[in-house]
C-alpha cells in the first residue's frame, strides 16, 4: 500500500474514532491484507464473469442455430402444405370449370335441338300447306 493511502487511512481512523495509529500497527496490516484479498476476489470474480459470459454466448449461439433449423423446417413444411393446398384448390377449380362448360354446352345443345325441332315442325306445316294448296289447285283445275 502506498504511503499516501496509508496516511489517509491513519487520518480517517483518527478523525472518526479518535485513535492514533502508527505505521507498524497490526490493524493496518489487517487492512492491507483485506485490500489484497479484495483485489484477488475482484480478479477471481472478473474471471468467473468472463467464463460465464463465454458460456452464455456459446449457449446463445447454439440456441440460434437450433431455432434457425427449427424455423426453416417449419417454413419448409408450411410451404409444402401451402403448395399442396394450392394444387388441390386449382384442381377443384379446373373440375368446376369443366363441369360449368359441360353444363353450358348441354344447355346450348338442348336450346339448338329445341330450335331445330321447332324449325322442323314449321317446315313440316309449311310443306303440308303447300301439299294441300297443290292438291286444291289440282282439283280446281280438273
Amino acid at each position: 500500500m502506498s504511503s499516501d493511502k496509508l496516511d489517509a487511512l491513519i487520518e480517517r481512523v483518527a478523525s472518526e474514532h479518535g485513535i492514533a495509529l502508527s505505521q507498524d500497527d497490526p490493524v493496518l496490516m489487517m487492512h492491507t491484507l483485506n485490500e489484497i484479498l479484495l483485489e484477488h476476489n475482484k480478479e477471481a470474480h472478473a474471471e468467473l464473469l468472463r467464463n460465464y459470459q463465454a458460456i452464455l454466448e456459446e449457449n446463445f449461439n447454439r440456441w440460434c442455430e437450433y431455432s434457425t433449423k427449427k424455423s426453416n423446417a417449419i417454413i419448409s413444411s408450411s410451404m409444402g402444405n401451402a403448395q399442396l393446398t394450392r394444387d388441390q384448390f386449382l384442381e377443384s377449380c379446373i373440375q368446376l370449370i369443366d363441369e360449368k362448360i359441360k353444363s353450358r354446352e348441354g344447355q346450348e345443345i338442348y336450346e339448338l335441338t329445341r330450335i331445330s325441332r321447332q324449325a322442323a315442325i314449321i317446315n313440316l306445316m309449311a310443306s303440308t300447306l303447300l301439299l294441300i294448296s297443290v292438291v286444291t289447285i289440282f282439283l280446281i283445275l280438273l
